[in-house]
This record gives structure tokens, sequence and C-alpha cells, in this order.
């Protein structure tokens, strides 16, 4: 299969059981799936965030160390929301924006659901890269805002500029990959999937509500 930086036609994919053969789902549709996930993933983080914030409160009632753990433990819990999310949906092989697009996340070797940690790996990453996001804005629009960074922040926006530029680098790379995988599919050995069709009714396709 020659390679070239559009694909006239998607990779195909078939695990060693030969049990089904698949397409190697386009970009556009990982990038829909994902912008379905985060606003739903929002609205949970801001509703765990309601109790975290009065347990926050009572941290810094009590103040000096206790209210710095409660604090630490607190924002670990937000962020762990996020996580959650995407490790648990992500061991069954979609999320629920990748089930709205109809496409598939399995693990590369055996063609089936991701292992938990393949699935929490992923999940860390992408929490990452999201993050590396809000600072790498958030930091650049401050530093015209008031008026500079001080060393510490200004480091800290081209760590985070640097991880936005290899998160998109490593999704680009899909479009050249011979397999049709991101950097970070083939990282952590999965493949994102279309048009799956069990061998053994090759006339059905294989939906991820399980139907």
């Amino acid at each position: 299969m020659s390679v070239s930086f559009f694909r006239s036609a998607a990779p195909t994919y078939a695990p060693a059981d030969g049990a089904y053969q698949a397409l190697a789902a386009p970009l556009w549709r990982r990038i829909a799936g994902a912008s379905l996930d985060w606003p739903l993933v929002f609205v949970l983080f801001i509703l765990a965030s309601y109790p975290l914030g009065m347990i926050q409160t009572l941290g810094n009632e009590l103040g000096g160390t206790a209210q710095d753990a409660i604090t630490a433990l607190t924002d670990a819990l937000g962020l762990g929301v996020v996580v959650a999310y995407f490790m648990w949906f992500d061991a069954s092989g979609a999320t629920l924006g990748m089930r709205a697009l109809d496409i598939h996340l399995f693990s590369y070797r055996t063609g089936r659901e991701p292992r938990l940690l393949q699935a929490g790996l992923r999940s860390l990453l992408s929490l990452g890269f999201f993050l590396a996001s809000i600072d790498a804005y958030g930091l650049s629009a401050g530093a015209y805002r008031h008026g500079g960074l001080t060393d510490a922040q200004a480091h800290w926006r081209l760590a985070a500029i640097v991880g936005v530029v290899l998160a998109v680098v490593g999704g680009l790379w899909k479009l050249v990959d011979p397999e049709g995988r991101t950097l970070w599919d083939r990282l952590f050995g999965l493949v994102v999937v279309e048009e799956v069709v069990p061998t053994s009714m090759p006339d059905r396709l294989w939906s991820p509500w399980g139907t």
C-alpha cells in the first residue's frame, strides 16, 4: 500500500484471529467524537467540583499543612473524574463520543477492548494534553493582560506550548501512517477503527452499542 499525505482509501485492520475486518477511523470522526466527550467531561467535572469545593473550604478554615493536604487531595480528585471517565469507557472499547460517531477503540495486538492499563495511560495522556492546552492559552493571554510573566510562568508556558505541539503532531501522524494510527495509538498499542464487519456475519456491521 502506497503512502501519501492524504489517503484515497482508509487502511484496513484485522485482528490476529481474523474475527473481523475494519477500516482505520478517519481523523475527522475522531475529532468529532472528542468534541462530544470533552463537554460532557467538563460537566461531570463541574458537578464534582461542588462537593470538593466545600471540602476545600473546610481545609481553608483549618489552615497550615491540613489546608495544603486537603487542597492537593481535592484537586487530584477533581482531575480524577476526567481520568476515570476516559479510562472506564476506553476500557469498554468506545467513549460516548466514539459511540455517537460509530468508531471503536481496540488493542492492536489482540483486536479486543484495551486492557485497563492501556486505557488508564491513554486517559492520563489525554488529560495532560488538555491541561497543556489550557495553560498555553491562559498564560499567553495573561502575559498581555498583566504586562508579562515571571520566569517560572514563562518556562511553564513554553512547556505547555511544546505539549500542545506534540499533541497535534502526534495526531496528524495518522495522515501519513501506513496503518492509519496516531503516534499515541502506537505508543499504547491501540487502534481506532470503523465499519467493523464480523467474519461470521459479513453482511452486518458491528455497532459500538452492542447491536
